[in-house]
């Protein structure tokens, strides 16, 4: 019903599911959970919602998920860090003992249509061949890091800075940089793919 994805992180887990894998009648939700979806009406965000709580359920994962006034998903009963992301034909959501943001992107979307809003020269070039998927790579990595760092106006080409990219086995790792004002992080990110999704996890840099 669902997959488990090794990224190799220390007390992590990200879940992947089908949108239509799931019977959305039968998710168990908690009380304060159903105001929420009731907010809902667009039938696709109910079935997202949904898709999110079962996986939840799945992980056994004792607490209701809430949130925040900028709309970041938290557990409110729980001390494990929570994200999640959807495409139009999956839902993720990943656990872990410290912070992260995760996204997903589908194989079938150009991100190359906007590669000049996003992302600078130096980056670009960090991947010589395969420059589509290259393209919504970063772009995944980039959202996956904003989800991580959760400041508000974040530029994605200005404020998003990608240095370095290596690959070891099925895994692409990335170091980052964001700077916003006095706000200075560095970042680290793993990018894996099945088939037809790109999958990003993005944690804070441990310090030296």
């Amino acid at each position: 019903m669902y997959e488990l994805f090794n990224f190799k992180l220390p007390n992590f887990q990200f879940a992947l599911l089908s949108s239509d894998a799931f019977d959305p009648g039968v998710v168990v939700v908690y009380p304060e959970e159903i105001e929420l979806l009731n907010t809902r009406s667009n039938p696709k965000r109910k079935n997202e919602f949904l898709g999110v709580r079962h996986l939840r359920n799945q992980l056994k994962i004792n607490s209701p998920i809430l949130y925040h006034s900028n709309g970041r998903p938290y557990y409110s009963a729980s001390e494990l860090a929570l994200s999640i992301s959807h495409t139009k034909e999956f839902i993720a959501l990943a656990n872990a003992g410290f912070p992260i943001g995760i996204d997903i992107e589908q194989k079938d979307r150009d991100a190359g249509r906007i590669i000049n809003k996003f992302a600078r020269e130096d980056e670009k070039v960090l991947c010589s061949t395969e420059d589509k998927d290259w393209y919504l790579q970063l772009w995944c990595a980039k959202e996956a890091i904003y989800k991580l760092v959760g400041l508000d106006n974040l530029s994605f080409k200005n404020e998003i800075h990608v240095h370095t990219r290596h690959k070891e086995a099925e895994t692409i790792f990335l170091s980052a940089t964001v700077h916003q004002g006095t706000q200075k992080h560095e970042i680290e990110v793993q990018i894996r793919e099945t088939i037809g999704l790109h999958m990003a996890v993005a944690k804070f840099k441990p310090a030296p």
